[in-house]
């Protein structure tokens, strides 16, 4: 990309040989690229965030900075604070946007962990770049005729951009924190179930005397311990359909996307009406492993 630049600067000979070596360069790193790859099948659906974050970067970052180097020489105009806060308007934008669409959708639940990282930092930078493009944009308009009220207006968005980025990973952290309690119950709720139908397989007592205490009604044996389990599943649904860095759900990333909720729920119920527990009991477990670094009660 350097060489086009070069080359259309007028830098011909310099701008074919960075381009083709570039070029070189990437084809011959592609064996080992495929060989890095396939030796972990969560590395493909991270390479497609970098490469697409890489795209919009090239494009949209140089901008700002070369607005930055002049501020701070001395030699900024109002075109660069233009430049500037298009620049990151445009990566405002991508942020939200790639946040769900370049998010992987496979091995959700083993992404988890990093997930739930990207969502709190994509939004971080989203919500500071947004912040620093109306800065931008308030250079480009007052800056030859207000620059000192600029100046206080500029430091007020740059503590308000630090302000919103504690609450987006505090709100991640309390999302964590909460979904961690009500799987922790949700666990329990389903052991106490297989503990009272283990006792009521080995129990000893006379039918009639079991069908008096409500033991072998049809369908109900265990009617408090399945209504207890439902709603601590009721709780967890909740929590794992919450976005995790916003709560505007329409541009927020929801802490699982609802095809694994529905999954969940069809493990959980097979597990609450006499099915195997282990399936649904492994992935809730993985949930809390993906929660327990972020679990905070005073969040």
């Amino acid at each position: 990309m350097y060489g086009d630049l070069l080359f259309r600067d007028g830098q011909r000979a310099l701008g074919k040989f960075l381009f083709i070596s570039g070029w070189v360069v990437a084809l011959s790193g592609m064996p080992a690229l495929n060989r890095y790859l396939k030796a972990n099948h969560l590395r493909e659906g991270i390479l497609k965030i970098f490469v697409i974050l890489f795209i919009v970067g090239s494009f949209a970052v140089p901008g700002p900075i070369v607005s930055l180097v002049k501020v701070f020489d001395g030699t900024a105009q109002p075109v660069n604070y233009r430049q500037a806060a298009l620049s990151l308007a445009l990566i405002y934008i991508a942020l939200t946007i790639l946040s769900r669409i370049a998010e992987p959708k496979d091995h959700v639940l083993e992404r988890l962990a990093s997930r739930i990282q990207r969502a709190a930092v994509f939004r971080a930078l989203a919500n500071v770049t947004g912040i620093f493009a109306v800065v931008a944009f308030l250079g480009a308009r007052f800056v030859a005729t207000h620059p000192v009220p600029l100046i206080s207006t500029g430091l007020t968005l740059v503590v308000a951009a630090a302000v919103v980025t504690h609450k987006t990973f505090a709100r991640a952290r309390k999302l964590c924190t909460q979904i961690h309690a009500d799987t922790q119950t949700l666990l329990r709720d389903l052991d106490e179930l297989d503990q009272a139908r283990i006792r009521s397989t080995t129990s000893t007592a006379k039918p009639w005397f079991r069908r008096l205490r409500g033991e072998l009604q049809a369908g109900c044996g265990h009617a408090d311990e399945q209504k207890a389990a439902l709603r601590a599943w009721d709780a967890v649904e909740l929590g794992l359909s919450t976005p995790v860095d916003t709560g505007y759900r329409r541009i927020g990333l929801p802490f699982l996307t609802d095809e694994v909720v529905a999954e969940i729920e069809a493990k959980v119920r097979t597990a609450v009406h006499g099915g195997r527990a282990g399936p649904a009991q492994a992935d809730l477990q993985a949930i809390q492993r993906a929660c327990s670094g972020r679990v905070d009660v005073l969040a």
